[in-house]
């Protein structure tokens, strides 16, 4: 059986990880082509909770190291 969930379930789902989000946030990103992966049924916006996962993970980037006049030192 595959599991859809809605927009607002999308957005407790990504708030399940840490990330903050909301529906609306979501149907942003959607309509700029930037947020996961979803599939219309109806009018109605649906997201598999692996492409949730998919987005998500392509969002975290390396760490970033301080390389200013000051890195290493104790200022």
């Amino acid at each position: 059986m595959i599991e859809l969930l809605p927009r607002k379930d999308a957005a407790s789902y990504l708030k399940g990880t840490g990330v903050r989000s909301s529906h609306t946030t979501l149907a942003r990103l959607a309509m700029g082509g930037q947020g996961p992966k979803y599939t219309l049924i109806g009018r109605t916006a649906y997201y598999k909770p692996e492409w949730l996962d998919e987005w998500l993970e392509s969002q975290i980037t390396p760490p970033f190291a301080f390389t200013g006049p000051y890195a290493g030192q104790n200022v």
